[in-house]
């Protein structure tokens, strides 16, 4: 490979150059010209009379580089005269997509690299590497886009055929021998936190992070930075986005409240302020010998003008950056470069790429050593970025500190609240935070200026599970609701509405808001605990207020309190089956004959039958329930239910509350039982054994409590009963005893006592003195015993009784002479006849 090249001033200086080489096919001259497009022209032109064999690839710049200098307003024309390789120069003037398919339609098979020339306006570099990649290829790209100079009002490319202002050229390398190598350097460090492009449209950005893009850049370089953008970003503070490697987009010109930049950034694209520290650029520019594993016969430099600009504005220029690459080189400074990473092609901003180029067949045993000067490193300042940064670190500092204080030993709820209130400071907003405990949804913090109305929505956002900070519109009369995803430590959900907080701010409260998980899990523990001991204590607490009373009624009030107020139910009921009946024995909040009501009573059945504790959280029944509880009571002859509803605007139930239900439940059982073994001892002593009416000695006591009121006394004593037993034996007379007990029972009132007296006698106490009402009464007790027939041993049995009543009509005679008068009665009743009534104050 034969290398000639000549930096000039104007085109005669180059037109002579042009007469001085010696013309060949093999021969191709990149020329870089900062000069007008009349000058072009003129070059053209003479290049076609003096270098009809030799191919002409031509590009207009804003700065050329001849060896380590960089000038403006010049020409500079390197000719490479290939000895063992071939090249092609492809002419394309389409849009980018076509050029791209265009240059690998002509690639052959020893091509090794591609230069690539193309207009800034109407060629657009992502889209045409976007179409490169879609075929599978390790070729070397290098080149980039055309600058348009300070004679040009935009950057074209030009061959002997003339300029080309909408498309491009491609220079294909071929060869065996020939050996290529592409590098790159950039250097830029992020000095902002990660932000979402929101609002963008052709290169054009307007929001990042919902908030405008010149207030970001504000915010984090200075108020004074308005009135100096673009042109500031453009040359200190590109954006830079990771896409599989670090890239970075240069601002070009403000285009209403937005920037246009160098390259396609997209909604959706994640991109962090970046800022190009001298001192890494100058370090970093080694790289761009790193790994050339032969000595270039050429180095061809295509570095961005942006690049150049920024080094300038801090005392330094790319020529101190190019000193690394090994001579000879040129190129000159582009729109944007063209290269390949990680086998991708990619379309490059801000960054300075060499290509180079060799024929000569050499081995390389050992590192290779070149002689290139190394950068001097200089050192730049940023005060305000600096002042910025170490603000919004104390700014989370404090507001960790404040954390910290307000979370120590704190309910979750209580915890979540303190940690909310402090997120934006400066901000009006509302919202909450939901958790998720084991397999249940836990509302650990509702802010209380939303009520009720949020549950449904908070819950609907909790189900749509977002792995993302996401925005909804008017939520809640909020013009913005930020979904923010907490997963580490806890599984969680913030929702924040506002009018005023922006997804900017959620942003620049990221590292407060990655902490808040911490706090969560260290009051959940704690509040674990807490439970844990209460429930120890509230479980020995409620043993002893249950155990103390024997009496049903008390038990079932005290039963209904404790599941009330230890759970926070808002509603509790006791069902029992009574007589193949269901019964409501007592009940909190659920009105008999309601929709509830009937509901609770149908799925009676189906829970006794499966004697198991049913715990359901989120159930669908009525719109104000949430969980139902519903502990079935089965104790041999006894079968009840108790069912317990919680309120959807409660916590629902969580594992360590189900154990405690659980624990309750066996507590409820026991309770029920002594209190119905303490029923049953205390019956069996006011009750006769073989009739199960209460006895002599229970009647007598509560006789006693009627003195001075108004009532009257039947004994009752069965016809020539002793003769029924000589006759027919006790046996049959105990059947006889206990079948009209049943009668008995069934036919006196509610308010009336009966009692067997002794022997073949029964006393019975009547709540009224009407003679005609208990006439009617004691004559239609007497139609049904008339009536009544004892099936024994296949033998019916009938008997008659006798009675005699006194009527204690103005409740002036003790108990005891009512009893006596009543047993008179029946005395002269039994004496009169079988069957017989009579009445005490009739007797003469």
């Amino acid at each position: 490979m034969q290398v000639e090249r000549k930096k000039c001033q104007d085109a005669e200086e180059l037109i002579e150059f042009f007469k001085s080489l010696k013309d060949s096919p093999a021969q191709i001259i990149q020329l870089f010209s900062s000069r007008s497009e009349k000058i072009n022209k003129k070059i053209i032109t003479a290049f076609n009379r003096y270098l009809p064999l030799s191919t002409l690839m031509g590009v207009t710049a804003e700065e050329v580089i001849s060896e380590n200098q960089v000038q403006l307003n010049h020409l500079n024309a390197v000719a490479l005269r290939f000895e063992k390789s071939s090249f092609r120069l492809l002419r394309t003037e389409s849009d980018s997509v076509e050029n791209a398919r265009k240059i690998m339609k002509s690639i052959e098979a020893d091509t090794k690299a591609i230069i690539i020339f193309s207009d800034d306006q109407f060629n657009n570099g992502d889209q045409l590497v976007e179409e490169l990649n879609k075929c599978s290829s390790e070729l070397i790209i290098a080149g980039g886009q055309a600058a348009p100079g300070f004679e040009n009002e935009s950057g074209y490319v030009f061959d002997r055929s003339g300029i080309i202002k909408k498309g491009s050229l491609a220079l294909i390398l071929n060869g065996s021998q020939l050996k290529a190598k592409w590098s790159y350097s950039m250097g830029w460090d992020s000095i902002s936190r990660e932000m979402e492009i929101t609002r963008a449209e052709d290169q054009v950005v307007y929001e990042l992070d919902g908030r405008n893009i010149f207030q970001v850049y504000s915010e984090f370089l200075g108020e004074d930075i308005k009135s100096k953008l673009p042109s500031i970003a453009v040359t200190k503070f590109p954006l830079v986005f990771n896409r599989g490697f670090k890239n970075a987009r240069s601002a070009i010109e403000a285009v209403g409240d937005g920037i246009r930049f160098s390259g396609e950034l997209k909604v959706g694209d994640r991109v962090k302020i970046s800022y190009g520290s001298l001192n890494k650029i100058l370090a970093n520019s080694m790289r761009l010998q790193k790994n050339l594993d032969f000595h270039p016969e050429f180095s061809f430099v295509y570095s961005c003008s942006g690049r150049s600009q920024y080094l300038k504005s801090l005392n330094s220029n790319l020529s101190e950056e190019i000193k690394v690459v090994p001579s000879p080189k040129a190129g000159f400074s582009t729109k944007g470069e063209y290269g390949i990473i990680d086998n991708s092609y990619e379309f490059l901003n801000i960054t300075t790429t060499v290509l180079y180029l060799s024929e000569k067949k050499e081995v390389v045993h050992k590192k290779i050593e070149f002689d290139t000067e190394k950068p001097t490193v200089k050192t730049e300042h940023l005060f305000h970025l600096s002042k910025k940064v170490v603000s919004e670190l104390e700014m989370i500092n404090d507001k960790m500190r404040k954390a910290n204080q307000a979370t120590g030993n704190h309910k979750v709820e209580e915890t979540a609240a303190s940690l909310f209130k402090m997120i934006f400071e400066e901000r009006n907003y509302t919202g909450g935070i939901v958790i998720k405990e084991a397999e249940n949804l836990t509302k650990i913090y509702l802010d209380e200026s939303l009520g009720a109305a949020a549950y449904d929505i908070f819950k609907s956002f909790w189900q749509q599970r977002p792995e993302k900070i996401s925005r909804k519109e008017n939520i809640l009369g909020f013009e913005n609701a930020f979904l923010i995803p907490l997963t580490k430590e806890v599984e969680a959900l913030m929702i924040i509405l506002s009018n005023e907080v922006d997804l900017y701010d959620i942003k620049k409260n990221h590292l407060f808001i990655e902490q808040i998980p911490n706090y969560l899990k260290k009051a959940i523990l704690y509040e674990s605990l807490e439970r844990n001991l209460a429930s120890l204590s509230t479980l020995e607490q409620t043993s002893d207020f249950l155990y103390s009373t024997l009496d049903l009624d008390l038990l079932y009030e005290r039963i209904l309190d404790i599941i009330v107020g230890t759970m926070g139910m808002s509603a509790a009921v006791i069902f029992k089956k009574d007589e193949n009946k269901l019964k409501m024995m007592k009940n909190i909040n659920v009105r008999e004959n309601s929709e509830l009501y009937f509901y609770l009573k149908g799925h009676y059945r189906d829970i006794a039958a499966s004697d198991q504790i049913l715990i359901e959280n989120e159930v669908d029944l009525f719109e104000n329930i949430e969980t139902l509880v519903a502990i079935p009571i089965n104790l041999n002859d006894y079968q009840g239910i108790l069912y317990a509803m919680q309120s959807k605007y409660q916590q629902l139930i969580n594992e360590n509350q189900k154990k405690f239900i659980r624990t309750l439940a066996n507590q409820i059982r026991v309770s029920i039982r002594n209190a119905l073994n303490h029923h049953k001892v205390k019956r069996l002593s006011v009750t006769d054994g073989l009739t199960n009416l209460y006895n002599h000695s229970y009647f007598h006591k509560q006789l006693q409590q009627k003195e001075g009121e108004k009532f009257s006394v039947a004994i009752m004593d069965i016809d020539n009963f002793k003769d029924f037993n000589d006759q027919y034996g006790h046996q049959a007379g105990d059947q006889v005893l206990r079948k009209l007990s049943e009668v008995l029972k069934s036919e006196i009132r509610e308010d009336d006592i009966v009692a067997r007296y002794g022997g073949e006698e029964f006393v019975i106490y009547f709540n009224l003195v009407d003679q005609n009402t208990l006439s009617r009464v004691i004559n239609r007790l007497m139609q049904k015993i008339r009536k009544l027939e004892v099936n024994f041993d296949g033998e019916i049995l009938k008997i008659t009784v006798s009675i005699g009543v006194a009527v204690n009509c103005d409740g002036k005679y003790s108990p005891e002479k009512l009893i006596k008068q009543a047993d008179t009665a029946l005395y002269i009743a039994k004496g009169a006849g079988r069957d017989m009534v009579k009445f005490y104050r009739n007797l003469a």
